[in-house]
């Protein structure tokens, strides 16, 4: 089902690019100190970035879905499997394969440590085929840094090979659904960060959240509040008047605001369990709220911008390498420039040449590896309509 939104690919771009900021800061903080106040903005860019990403896969795979489900009266499981696959299969164990054999190989001779064995490859190659490294990271401790970005991705599949299941059998009981989802987590989080550290010592308070953190149990209510922005949108015609109403440009300015300032930790609770428990819902109802301005024929955003959309297109991959980049353009740095104590060079160069070095790469996999399959999965679209 091809479906298209406009402004979304500038927003999946820059849900990368708030990953790449993290990653980006959080490796030159070990040579370079930067500002403090560049390190606060920047230290939970990364969490916002996926919040997005889990958000709007929610909304784009729940809304197409529900177009299936009530054109033809069923969903063609085949049809979406085989699209996910194609979209998400060849990059992700691709660049994985690549990762598991050879990056242990290229740390070592770049200086930056190689702590994997024969053996510790065969497991990361389990867990890469079962589409399961964030379980592998929440329960086995790391995938000794070879393709723990990947995490995000698992998740994303883990949810994937239930929601088509679940959207075709609860089609009349959504709002039910939603409320089972929004359960699912806290729960999630009660048991994980409050009942387990106070009950078992092997589980401190840090890797209680860290394992809630990675399992896709914590993420359900993301997922579910992209399923309330599609149904939202699904029946907008209903809600016309007052669409008009809350979508006016000015509360759009005022929620581009605050969802910037939400971003870089400015408005952000400071207390961990106030964290745990609103995070999320703050990020459904900004971003939620974003995401359908964003399709809205008065939306004030201009995203559709060609170096945008290309990014966006390419954003998949911009998530996949920047790490790899991150840590490898930073070698570079410290051999070639040095001057550990330069701003200008750590806290605006090497996240800049970073983000270039990530994008060109991302690109050329998408032109030349990645295209190949997605036009094959354009194949398996049921119907073409233009949003």
């Amino acid at each position: 089902m091809k479906v298209y939104f406009k402004n979304l690919d500038g927003i999946r771009f820059f849900a990368a690019f708030f990953v790449l900021l993290q990653h980006s800061f959080g490796f030159r903080n070990g040579y370079s100190p930067g500002y403090p106040f560049l390190n606060h903005c920047f230290e939970y860019t990364g969490i916002i970035g996926v919040n997005l990403f889990f958000i709007l896969s929610g909304f784009l795979i729940s809304y197409l879905l529900l177009i299936e489900k009530d054109t033809t009266k069923t969903v063609s499981y085949r049809n979406f499997y085989i699209r996910r696959v194609l979209r998400i299969w060849p990059l992700y164990l691709g660049y994985g394969l690549i990762l598991t054999f050879f990056s242990p190989y290229v740390s070592e001779r770049l200086g930056l440590g190689n702590n994997t064995d024969f053996p510790q490859m065969l497991i990361n190659l389990v867990f890469l085929f079962l589409f399961s490294v964030n379980v592998q990271i929440a329960f086995l401790g790391d995938n000794k840094g070879i393709f723990e970005i990947s995490w995000s991705v698992c998740v994303e599949e883990q949810f994937y090979l239930i929601w088509p299941i679940l959207i075709n059998n609860f089609r009349k009981k959504l709002p039910g659904l939603l409320v089972v989802m929004f359960l699912i987590s806290i729960i999630s989080r009660l048991f994980f960060c409050l009942y387990m550290p106070a009950h078992s010592a092997a589980w401190d308070y840090e890797r209680a959240w860290d394992t809630n953190y990675l399992l896709i149990f914590d993420k359900l209510d993301l997922f579910g509040g992209g399923l309330l922005i599609a149904m939202l949108y699904y029946n907008r015609e209903r809600y016309g008047a007052s669409f008009q109403k809350w979508f006016h440009p000015g509360i759009q300015a005022a929620v581009l605001i605050l969802d910037l300032l939400y971003t870089l930790s400015i408005i952000r609770p400071t207390g961990s369990l106030l964290l745990l428990f609103t995070d999320h819902y703050v990020c459904i109802i900004l971003f939620g709220y974003t995401l359908l301005s964003a399709v809205m024929d008065n939306s004030i955003l201009r995203l559709e911008k060609p170096i945008l959309k290309t990014l966006g297109r390419t954003s998949f991959g911009i998530y996949l390498f920047h790490t790899a980049v991150c840590q490898i353009v930073l070698v570079v740095f410290k051999k070639v420039i040095g001057h550990p104590g330069s701003h200008l060079i750590y806290d605006l160069f090497y996240p800049l040449a970073s983000l270039v070095v990530t994008c060109t790469i991302a690109y050329v996999s998408y032109e030349f590896y990645e295209k190949r399959f997605l036009v094959l999965k354009n194949k398996f679209a049921v119907v073409k309509t233009r949003v």
